[in-house]
């Protein structure tokens, strides 16, 4: 009789020992952290370009230009592009930075590049660095009064910039480094203006060039 009361109470100390087991595995489960999911590169861009999309709507352009993996806290550090008015004469352009998904969200107001039609303030430390300034640089800077009179004449004009890091002038048979050439075109005429432009703003030439000339 003693003998099965000590069984007993051997089988409950049992059942009373995995209980608490039981329970401390669920209370310690329950107080970790959940380890944070892993997402992808194509996950970031695709909140990326839905967020501008919704955010900025009314831009021309909405890109993605920078995209590096910070592995220290599973995200990315994403640098994205957002034009306004880009077929202007002053389009304004912004960089939008995000931390996805620590963040989710833009972490600082946009960064702006250009706002006012006006680039190179300070003309010793000028850098034109974006299609936009190369836009407005083309019509702001010394030297722009062709590419003036030509906006002027035919204000629907279109621009578009593009930059060469090393550009043959086959007229003067020399080779220019590091410079944008800027194309604006009137579709009411059988002409458009080029300009070439120095990365430190400096005008270096503009020409008429016949539409069929425009690539």
């Amino acid at each position: 009789m003693i003998q099965t009361i000590v069984v007993r109470m051997s089988m409950k100390r049992a059942l009373l020992l995995a209980v608490v087991v039981l329970i401390g595995f669920v209370v310690f489960g329950c107080t970790q952290p959940q380890k944070q999911a892993a997402f992808s590169e194509k996950d970031a861009r695709t909140f990326v370009n839905d967020d501008l999309n919704s955010k900025f709507s009314d831009a021309e352009i909405k890109e993605i230009t920078e995209i590096t993996p910070s592995f220290t806290n599973d995200s990315w550090q994403i640098k994205a592009r957002v034009t306004f008015n880009y077929s202007s004469p002053c389009p304004i352009r912004m960089n939008v930075y995000y931390d996805y998904p620590r963040k989710g969200f833009i972490a600082t107001p946009p960064e702006y590049v250009t706002r006012d039609c006006f680039v190179c303030r300070n003309t010793a430390t000028c850098i034109i660095g974006t299609p936009e300034e190369a836009i407005i640089a083309s019509h702001t800077m010394d030297g722009s009064t062709s590419v003036n009179n030509y906006i002027t004449a035919h204000s629907n004009a279109v621009p578009d910039a593009k930059f060469y890091t090393e550009y043959a002038d086959t007229d003067n048979k020399t080779r220019h480094k590091d410079v944008w050439l800027v194309k604006w075109l009137s579709p009411t005429t059988n002409f458009g203006i080029l300009t070439l432009i120095a990365d430190n703003g400096e005008i270096i030439k503009s020409w008429e060039v016949a539409r069929s000339e425009f690539v």
